[in-house]
């Protein structure tokens, strides 16, 4: 046990991260033969099978490897804090990051973070992971993300420690045409009636269809549709509404060209808060503070009510 070496985790994360031999190797920049030389010693001195091989090559982690490496993974964490603490420039941040989020809001929240990394931390190796709700709360968990971004209403695992970034108020989505596309906020009721078009993004649709019944209404849900940009042009041709947390900017048109309406929606039972989850316990090091500081600045820059104010989009006909 007290020969197994930093480089030889260094590998096997890789390895878990890649999903194989090859990809480990590619990233640290050796043969896949030391990589997996050093994956054998590391599995003899652990007398356990941490790598299941698969098909095509694919390198799956078994159930002691997944445990394994949420050890190594600290591990690893802790002596890169430990090298930055060395650093007298504390603001010189370095090392890996990594930073996951729920698609839809990924166009609001990465590309600022990325953008920020890139001018005042460039020595961070700042990388990102977009997954379903569910799916990225168990990477949090397996310490696959070191932070991920996510809605509160969201949050069903625990284990997980929430840090909030910003409250965020429900939006309906309407054609540029619907009879209340020119009002500056909506109530469910007014919406009720028509086809509505749901993301579908567990537990997302179940948990806003909960809540409309919460108020005494029975949604007419029409589709359930992955794409959030994909709903957008189906709300710009005038085949339903759909409901959102995350607002692009007011100009932003369908991928046909159109125009929708982003509209607040006033009802108290939607409100909501975009956060940063954390494995429960982790210590959060002066990198994840950083992460969740810029995390909060782009939440606020983002903002639907800081939209510089560019008036409204005239009106285009569906084709």
């Amino acid at each position: 046990m007290t020969d197994i070496t930093l480089r030889q985790l260094e590998y096997f994360i890789a390895v878990l991260d890649r999903g194989s031999v090859s990809g480990a190797a590619k990233d640290c920049r050796v043969s896949q033969a030391t990589v997996s030389a050093a994956l054998a010693q590391l599995e003899k001195q652990l007398k356990v099978t941490l790598i299941a091989r698969g098909p095509a090559r694919r390198a799956r982690p078994t159930s002691a490897g997944r445990e394994f490496g949420m050890h190594a993974r600290e591990i690893l964490s802790n002596i890169s804090d430990a090298v930055e603490s060395l650093n007298d420039e504390s603001s010189a941040l370095q090392g890996p990051l990594r930073i996951g989020c729920i698609p839809t809001a990924g166009p609001r929240m990465l590309p600022a973070t990325a953008s920020q990394f890139v001018k005042h931390h460039p020595q961070v190796d700042i990388s990102f992971v977009e997954a379903h709700p569910m799916t990225i709360q168990q990477m949090v968990l397996n310490g696959e993300v070191d932070v991920a971004v996510m809605y509160r209403k969201q949050i069903q695992i625990e284990g997980i420690t929430r840090h909030d970034l910003a409250e965020v108020q429900l939006h309906a989505i309407v054609s540029a045409d619907h009879p209340v596309a020119d009002k500056d906020g909506v109530d469910i009721a007014e919406l009720i009636d028509g086809p509505l078009i749901l993301l579908d993004s567990p537990p997302t649709a179940d948990l806003l269809v909960s809540q409309i019944r919460g108020l005494g209404y029975e949604p007419s849900v029409r589709w359930l549709i992955p794409n959030a940009e994909t709903i957008r042009s189906m709300v710009g041709l005038g085949l339903g509404f759909s409901l959102a947390n995350a607002v692009p900017h007011p100009d932003t048109l369908t991928f046909q060209g159109m125009p929708v309406r982003y509209l607040p929606v006033t009802n108290a039972e939607f409100a909501n808060t975009i956060v940063g989850v954390t494995m429960a316990g982790a210590r959060l090091s002066k990198k994840l503070n950083a992460a969740l500081d810029i995390l909060r600045r782009t939440a606020a820059e983002t903002d639907p009510h800081r939209w510089e104010d560019t008036g409204r989009t005239p009106r285009r006909s569906r084709p």
